[in-house]
């Protein structure tokens, strides 16, 4: 079971109780029944941002270090209807199961370097040739120093590599 579906299930159960305690007559001090309403309107909140991740809208995390890519969508950034471009991209992680688990749809900030690099993996996959990539964090390390040092940080530029996916190698038989 997803923990996304519990998380549900769990905040629907105390909502219900919530409104079956308020519902009926009882002589709580007014700091609990507003602190009962705090807490039922901390529960809307939690469900629905677990919504978000249960109807396969993309996500901002960052990815995985070995991925296949399923598909790719990119939009180039256009100055007539005010968009700043998307990359969108629909991967399967290679430590589940070997990249043939379920996808997951993850967005990036449009990087043209990054789209062309997507364009050509996309071709490949039209042909037929299954894509694997790779997400290297180029200033993982610099990052952990500016820390250390209370420098200013900057946000993390990521370089993906995309390359045929190896055969897999059957078992003699």
């Amino acid at each position: 079971m997803n923990s996304e579906i519990f998380l549900i299930i769990i905040c629907y159960v105390i909502l219900g109780f919530l409104l079956v305690l308020f519902n009926l007559r009882t002589n709580f001090h007014w700091l609990v029944k507003s602190s009962m309403i705090i807490l039922t309107t901390f529960f809307y909140i939690v469900t629905y941002n677990s919504y978000k991740d249960l109807i396969g809208w993309p996500t901002n995390d960052s990815l995985p270090d070995r991925f296949r890519l399923v598909a790719a969508q990119v939009y180039e950034p256009n100055a007539l209807i005010n968009s700043e471009g998307a990359i969108f991209l629909w991967i399967t992680n290679m430590d589940d199961l070997a990249g043939l688990s379920t996808p997951r749809s993850y967005s990036l900030e449009y990087n043209k370097e990054v789209h062309e690099r997507i364009s050509k993996a996309l071709v490949n996959l039209k042909n037929g040739i299954p894509q694997m990539g790779e997400n290297i964090d180029e200033n993982k390390k610099n990052i952990i120093s500016s820390v250390l040092k209370k420098e200013k940080t900057t946000t993390v530029s990521s370089k993906l590599n995309f390359f045929d996916m190896p055969n897999q190698l059957l078992p003699e038989k």
